[in-house]
């Protein structure tokens, strides 16, 4: 473990009756059994013709293959980034271009009934400026799949295997110039149970990931930065019921459990081992694709296999909206909590704390323009032993537009502004990214 600052996806569904596992693919650390956003439409009822409709229609079709729809994308962007590796001022700011390529191949079934989705994605990076430190080759390989046994009950799961890597300035990166970049494998499954009772449904759900870490190479003269000690085991189990006492409008209730196995003590000697759980109620209102919203509260805890690490008891929250007030446009609000494992020496875990909003508007069917903006704080614990806790506070803001020649190709800017305050000495940043995205897709 690192010191001071330096701290979904191959799945089998067997009609037979046999399914296997589902991961979803993940940014942040997922809440186990968190319901996801409400069921909604893409837009408002369109009545207009048929042929009126296809013809302002610039999504992907994909390619017919038996039962299955093909869909590839190529993506390749040219970025500046005016401060890499997310340092102060006062520490000296390093920007660089970037070049991105980000091909993707998906396989989706077109079946009646039934589902089932494998896909294949790549992320490269190569960095104008320290090559041998920032460049990357990001994987992530697998399926999902949902097995119909009745109208209203279905079973459903997945698995997936992923190369990843830490972004600087990001919760649990070093903020100093000159360190590598962190990788990662991390596989995944999951797999669940959904059924409805007249009004009554209840889901069942249980997730697996395994987090293994390279050792950051500094050099023959500086040795490497060891992150053997990051590897662990999760599990994930929740049961969640929920009640639709009238049409678009459902009250639930779920409760949850985690186990965080680490394979080894860290450098100070510490288990970093955890068990947890969550117990939360909620409501859906969703007035039928025009404005759909999710809100839910309650409480967590999480419990350290070492007496050092103090335990986390904190209230839990979340809030998933939808509103399509015109055909073209969609705003979409959220927030969120959880408790994400840190990597610095003196902090087992932190609260994390996000609420935001995207909007997305189709000024015309082949113009599109995208906004998103958020606020996020990190409340890492302390050591019982008196040690002060880090505290960091992140603010981001991310415009784009998206132009269509054809349906499949899209060329268009995009600017990200994050800003970050700290407790911690030097580790405040601003850092301003532009990108000009250059695509073809089937």
């Amino acid at each position: 473990m690192k010191a001071g600052p330096f701290p979904r996806v191959f799945g089998v569904v067997l009609l037979s009756g046999a399914m296997g596992l589902m991961a979803a693919e993940v940014a942040a650390q997922v809440v186990p059994g968190a319901v996801g956003q409400p069921q909604q439409r893409d837009e408002r009822l369109d009545e207009r013709p048929t042929a009126a409709r296809d013809a302002e229609r610039y999504d992907p079709q994909g390619v017919p293959i038996g039962g299955f729809k093909f869909f590839g994308t190529l993506e390749a962007d040219e970025v500046f980034n005016d401060n890499i590796y997310a340092v102060s001022n006062a520490t000296g700011k390093t920007a660089a271009f970037i070049q991105l390529v980000n091909p993707s191949l998906e396989l989706r079934s077109d079946w009646s009934n039934h589902m089932l989705n494998v896909y294949a994605k790549g992320g490269i990076g190569f960095y104008s400026v320290d090559p041998g430190l920032n460049n990357y080759q990001d994987v992530s390989v697998g399926a999902n799949g949902r097995l119909d046994i009745q109208r209203n009950w279905n079973t459903y799961g997945g698995a997936s295997w992923n190369r990843r890597h830490d972004v600087f300035g990001t919760p649990n990166t070093p903020n100093a110039p000159g360190v590598p970049v962190t990788v990662y494998n991390q596989t995944s499954g999951n797999v669940g149970y959904f059924q409805t009772f007249n009004r009554l449904n209840v889901r069942l759900d249980g997730r697996f990931d395994n987090f293994m870490y390279y050792d950051n190479s500094l050099g023959p003269a500086q040795g490497v930065i060891p992150n053997s000690d990051r590897n662990r085991n999760e599990w994930r189990e929740a049961l969640r019921f929920g009640y639709q006492f009238s049409p678009g409008y459902e009250v639930w209730v779920r409760g949850s459990l985690n186990q965080r196995q680490y394979f080894q003590l860290d450098t100070s000697g510490l288990d970093r081992s955890s068990n947890g759980f969550d117990i939360v109620g909620g409501m859906i209102i969703d007035l039928g694709g025009i404005t759909a919203v999710e809100i839910f509260a309650g409480y967590l805890q999480q419990n350290f296999v070492s007496g050092q690490f103090s335990t986390i008891t904190t209230p839990t929250f979340g809030l998933t909206g939808y509103w399509n007030p015109i055909r073209g446009l969609w705003v979409k609000p959220y927030v969120r909590r959880t408790v994400d494992d840190s990597a610095l020496q003196g902090s087992a875990a932190y609260v994390y704390t996000t609420g935001g909003l995207d909007v997305d508007y189709h000024v015309r069917p082949n113009i599109r323009v995208n906004g998103h903006g958020d606020y996020a704080v990190a409340d890492y614990t302390a050591l019982s032993t008196g040690t002060s806790n880090q505290y960091d506070q992140y603010w981001t803001f991310r415009a784009g537009v998206q132009y269509l020649p054809t349906r499949n190709f899209f060329v268009g800017p995009e600017y990200q502004f994050i800003h970050r305050t700290s407790n911690q000495f030097n580790s405040d940043y601003d850092q301003n990214v532009v990108m000009l995205r250059l695509g073809a897709r089937l």
